[in-house]
């Protein structure tokens, strides 16, 4: 570590280090909440609520729990929580290059 170096600023590596690490669990957290959804899907479609957003309200919040938590040294402005209450809003966020 060279002095002067910002660690709690949002750095290109703790960029890099999110994106392996969120890529890598989309794996799992897809899946999931795939099922999450299904199990949901009545209360979901009385507010309109489809499979692509809300597969993109969990990335938005688990984007904030990553940075908030494991890597909260890397990064001086998390992003926030998206609320449930705004998961009608949610543009579908995750794509096909997002598991590569």
């Amino acid at each position: 570590m060279t002095p002067g170096h910002d660690v709690r600023g949002n750095s290109g590596f703790g960029w890099l280090v999110f994106l392996m690490i969120r890529g890598l669990l989309l794996w799992l957290m897809v899946p999931v909440s795939t099922v999450g959804w299904l199990l949901a899907f009545f209360p979901l479609h009385r507010r309109r609520v489809s499979l692509g957003q809300f597969l993109g309200w969990v990335d938005l919040n688990f984007a904030a729990l990553l940075t908030r938590s494991v890597l909260r040294p890397l990064f001086r402005s998390p992003p926030l929580w998206v609320p449930l209450r705004a998961l009608p809003q949610v543009v579908h966020r995750i794509d096909l290059l997002d598991f590569m």
